[in-house]
């Protein structure tokens, strides 16, 4: 065997892959009839709460004659139970988390067979138990808003099946974040290699042809780990083809209705453990929408810095056939682009990420850091909610008797 089983594994994905079991989103065994069996089992709970959901038989925010807000719930529920659907049957029918696992040990061992470099088990371990730590405090703060509400308000049915198909699309985001983070160390390993490299080419400038040529052999081993590496990566995109652009597009959109919906419970008068739960759940989208994009802004900036290095390098002008060889990598890393993109609609970074939320009103910046494109992001979602709000006061102003069956209605709940 060419790798230690479990032990990348257990550094990174244990922990994410107990919570897929364990929220019966993935079949114990691989088998046929197990996968079968989940399918008809999620369908079954979907439709069971679709026609439970479009019945109205539960408590809301808003009033029940308020149309926009009425359409905008609505579709927030079916987006999401979408997003569930598209997520749990990527997972039961065309999960690749074995196979990206086994690419990634295969990188592990030629980098510690080829050169001598281990990589740095201890650093996977602490970027992905801290991306886990991110998951397991959001579906907790998550959870305890769903019992606080449960306990003070009549809407405990409606958040106790929403919390479920949430912490699934936590969950999703999560993982794409922990392998994003595997490549981004695995890239920091082999920048190390070939920072090691180009120091071996100087110090054998002038020595004899043999110990030159093990040299140029081992930057012939190099291009084959990036082109492996690259390789994992759009595996990866495959594996997360359809469920990240659906989660990531329901998150845009939730990030930007979900104040909209803080600003109709102020304005109905209901109970303020709502809001809370609706900036609870703003809060963990955001962070979580941010993550995976600085994560693989990261990755993007040390090919950059990789292929700037190789290209760069001035050793021994005079072999073409070493010269070739930098060349070589420096081109495959200029055509082999190591940015993840989702379902190949959307290329995951804070430059998109800016782009996407501020396709109403265009603000250029030209920094490379994340505030710059925090700022797009966060106005693009304000011109969004004051557009929301502003069409709901002017069907307010345009339906008197609604004000007037709003104002009863909160007298009635007094």
């Amino acid at each position: 065997m060419w790798h230690v089983p479990g032990e990348l594994h257990a550094a990174s994905l244990r922990c994410i892959s107990r919570l897929k079991l364990w929220l019966l989103l993935l079949p114990p065994h691989p088998v046929l009839q197990l996968r079968l069996l989940y399918t008809v089992s999620l369908l079954s709970y979907l439709v069971f709460i679709l026609h439970w959901r479009f019945s109205f038989n539960y408590g809301v925010v808003y009033n029940r004659n308020d149309s926009f807000s009425r359409v905008v719930d609505l579709l927030n529920f079916v987006t999401l139970t979408a997003a569930h659907l598209a997520v749990a049957m990527e997972l039961i029918w065309r999960d690749r988390s074995e196979q990206i696992e086994q690419q990634l040990e295969r990188v592990r061992y030629v980098l510690r067979v080829q050169f001598g470099q281990k990589v740095n088990m201890l650093r996977v371990h602490r970027y992905c138990r801290s991306i886990n730590s991110i998951l397991l405090i959001c579906c907790l703060m998550l959870l305890l808003m769903t019992i606080y509400n449960n306990l003070v308000t009549n809407m405990s049915r409606l958040l106790v099946y929403a919390f479920y198909s949430e912490v699934i699309l936590l969950l999703r985001l999560s993982e794409f974040s922990v392998f994003a983070v595997l490549i981004l160390v695995f890239y920091m390993e082999l920048t190390e290699v070939s920072r090691r490299l180009i120091l071996e080419l100087d110090k054998t400038r002038y020595e004899v042809s043999s110990l030159r040529r093990l040299s140029l052999e081992r930057l012939y081993v190099l291009q084959h780990l990036l082109g492996l590496l690259w390789n994992t990566v759009r595996l990866i995109e495959r594996n997360f083809a359809l469920s990240l652009i659906v989660v990531l597009l329901k998150y845009f959109v939730d990030i930007s209705v979900l104040p909209y919906w803080m600003f109709i419970n102020n304005y109905n008068h209901v109970d303020i453990s709502t809001t809370y739960y609706c900036a609870t759940e703003e809060s963990c989208k955001l962070l979580l929408t941010f993550l995976p994009s600085y994560i693989c802004t990261r990755c993007e900036q040390m090919q950059r810095q990789l292929r700037s290095t190789l290209h760069g390098v001035a050793t021994d002008r005079h072999n073409a056939q070493l010269n070739t060889a930098l060349y070589r990598i420096s081109a495959q890393l200029g055509q082999e682009s190591f940015r993840f993109s989702a379902g190949g609609l959307m290329v995951i970074n804070n430059e998109s990420l800016g782009k996407v939320s501020v396709s109403t009103y265009q603000i250029n910046f030209k920094a490379a850091s994340l505030f710059p494109f925090l700022l797009q992001f966060i106005f693009g979602m304000i011109s969004y909610i004051i557009i929301c709000i502003q069409f709901r006061l002017a069907l307010i102003d345009n339906n008197p008797e609604e004000v007037a069956q709003s104002f009863v209605t909160v007298a009635l709940r007094r």
